[in-house]
């Protein structure tokens, strides 16, 4: 019985020995007090449009003498407080207002403390996310199809207001709403010239029909036609990187409309499966709202007026 008790007691001294001593990750007790005085006073997470204000409005206090209170965004320092008043080293009042940004997405704030050395000390474990909402509508994968003259199912007509597609059977009811209709344009085949003989077409549909040859067989004399002007945009409009905001489109769409703008926008033609790019391809429209949006062509299937032509689509247009 006593070898059972000094082997337990030699164990015992053994798991004490390799036992390793971790300091607390706030051995500083720094803790951070988040007011709410004012409407745009930040004290959690939260939604919010682009540009809207927050507030950080706190007091941060510490056992150990501060030196520096820096503001972090995303883990980097946007404002910094020296702290030379000896009656601020341990406990600090500051107040500092903000402009989020104009790009959706998520994004970290925290208050934090550093010693004269600036090594972190502490930030009271309170770090709050701002959600910028997008001020924009943004709708991917949408496939529109070469118009089909028996069934007349294909679905060849966009709206910008929903984000949905169309075709001649079900888009009377809502006519109104359409911006845009898709076809493979034909016209240029009465001509001497063999550059244009056919090719991809998005229109508004106030075009007149006379100049819509391969859409004739549809009837849409009780619709409602929006008015929507395109351009194709240079390339220098990059649909992916560019178009992140309200304020970049109309900047970026807006401002390359101001002149040569129409109301029928043909595109490359391609073979089946080619893909495009986000800067080669992007047109831009202004709805009959006002509204500026673009339209990048992903992807093209086929290359004839045949109803199984296709085109794959994303669409941004503002709120």
């Amino acid at each position: 019985m006593k070898k059972y008790i000094i082997g337990i007691f030699v164990l015992s001294m053994l798991f004490t020995a390799c036992e390793k001593k971790v300091d607390p990750v706030d051995k500083f007790y720094v803790s951070v007090e988040y007011k709410k005085e004012f409407a745009k006073d930040l004290i959690g997470d939260v939604e919010l449009n682009p540009k809207d204000s927050i507030y950080l409005n706190f007091t941060i206090t510490s056992l150990y003498d501060m030196s520096y209170v820096e503001i972090q965004k995303n883990g980097v320092r946007i404002d910094t407080f020296r702290l030379s008043n000896t009656a601020d080293r341990k406990t600090f009042t500051g107040f500092k207002k903000y402009m989020v940004d104009s790009a959706a997405g998520s994004y970290r704030y925290r208050v934090l403390a550093r010693d004269e050395k600036a090594v972190f000390m502490g930030d009271g474990g309170k770090e709050f996310n701002v959600t910028v909402k997008p001020d924009f509508d943004f709708w991917s994968y949408r496939i529109l199809q070469v118009p089909d003259t028996v069934a007349k199912t294909n679905k060849c007509y966009y709206s910008t207001k929903d984000g949905k597609i169309y075709s001649y059977s079900d888009g009377a009811a809502v006519s109104s709403s359409i911006d845009f209709g898709y076809f493979f344009d034909t016209t240029g085949r009465a001509s001497t010239a063999t550059t244009d003989d056919s090719t991809n077409c998005i229109y508004a549909l106030n075009t007149a029909p006379s100049r819509l040859v391969p859409v004739s067989f549809y009837d849409i004399s009780g619709w409602t036609k929006n008015a929507t002007l395109l351009k194709k945009m240079p390339n220098s409009v990059n649909f992916v990187t560019g178009l992140t905001s309200a304020g970049a489109i109309q900047r970026l769409i807006g401002g390359n409309m101001t002149s040569g703008t129409s109301s029928k926008v043909t595109f490359l033609s391609a073979n089946a499966g080619t893909v495009t790019s986000a800067v080669n391809n992007v047109i831009g429209f202004r709805t009959a709202a006002g509204k500026f949006g673009a339209i990048l062509i992903r992807y093209v299937k086929g290359n004839s007026p045949n109803k199984e032509s296709q085109i794959e689509v994303d669409v941004k247009v503002q709120k």
